[in-house]
């Protein structure tokens, strides 16, 4: 059994994550830190468990074997490396840090530790992505050449979406581009390789007070384009994704079982010669989100990381977040 420390309640994801841990069987939530007193002791409540408000004395207790780390992005340098420290083993929710030096510093105190760590990149679980990913490897649609992914919601227009403070740089550490953009800047590299130049552009429609509106044109090493579109101001949350290769095409839209929905076009595929919809039957289910795969990675003797989940991989999305912002910025492109 492994013996959890929830590390701050900030993120809107944490209820389902720490479900998703405790579903695999294996897992037992302890106790509760975080810095907003209140918020903590409701969840802790919830959960029916303690909630300790002295985050030293949540790490240095021997009990525990790990910590989840959802508390604001602002702070997870600080605490992730208290934890690593203290010797335990670390799942945190992404953005893992707001600059590639953070994030360097971090690396140094998980592996100085010899602890396990896993960064929360779950749309790569999800079984049309997978599906996504299969056929790029098996070379399916020839060599890819474009990729554009879309995600999108309405937090902008509807004050009610989500906290307040969801919208306080001094807590987020960005806007759209880091939060709800951090998903196309993972999973775009994920199928189209290492990326080697960002032009991003993006603007403030609302007045929340950070980037609201963002596109990402990232050129990858093997001559792939891609573009990564993000927005708080849609009318609904919306999800797509395209890619294109020398031999197919891939569609995939919609946001849940309910309206996924996959177009293939390939000439390495008997009968999607044209593009037709893909069997339901044929695609992979969605695999255990990285929380899941986080505690049964802490179960297990001699196993260290989990590939598509790991530092380098955290800190190949920082940089990316840090490429868009300065790019933006600056109106140039930006050598990743």
């Amino acid at each position: 059994m492994v013996n959890l420390a929830l590390i701050g309640t900030w993120h809107v994801h944490t209820k389902d994550f720490v479900k998703e841990a405790l579903k695999t069987g294996n897992a037992e939530l302890k106790v509760v830190w975080d810095d907003d007193q209140a918020r903590g002791v409701a969840f802790a409540k919830e959960f029916g468990v303690p909630f300790e408000e002295d985050l030293d004395k949540v790490l240095s207790d021997n009990e525990i074997d790990a910590v989840l780390v959802e508390c604001a992005t602002t702070k997870h340098k600080e605490v992730i490396i208290k934890a690593a420290n203290a010797k335990k083993h670390i799942f945190s929710d992404k953005v893992l840090a707001l600059s590639v030096n953070d994030c360097l510093e971090i690396k140094k105190a998980i592996e100085e530790n010899q602890v396990k760590f896993v960064v929360s990149l779950e749309a790569k679980t999800i079984g049309v992505y997978r599906y996504a990913k299969q056929l790029v490897n098996e070379g399916k649609l020839g060599r890819i050449t474009s990729a554009y992914f879309r995600r999108v919601h309405q937090a902008a227009l509807d004050k009610n979406m989500l906290p307040a403070y969801w919208f306080d740089p001094t807590q987020t550490g960005g806007g759209v581009t880091l939060d709800l953009g951090c998903h196309g800047l993972y999973l775009l590299p994920h199928f189209c390789g290492t990326p080697k130049k960002v032009t991003c552009f993006m603007n403030e429609l609302y007045g929340t007070g950070s980037d609201e509106n963002s596109t990402a044109v990232i050129e990858f090493e093997d001559g792939a384009i891609g573009t990564a579109h993000t927005s708080f101001v849609g009318y609904r949350i919306d999800n797509m994704l395209e890619i294109i290769g020398t031999e197919g095409i891939l569609i995939i839209s919609g946001v849940d079982q309910s309206n996924l929905r996959v177009f293939l076009q390939s000439k390495n595929v008997p009968g999607h010669e044209n593009l037709v919809p893909v069997r339901q039957e044929l695609l992979p289910s969605d695999d255990e989100i990285p929380c899941a795969q986080f505690v049964k990675l802490v179960s297990t003797d001699g196993m260290q990381n989990l590939p598509d989940f790991d530092i380098d991989k955290a800190i190949s999305l920082t940089r990316l977040i840090e490429c868009a912002y300065e790019s933006a910025k600056e109106q140039k492109a930006v050598l990743y």
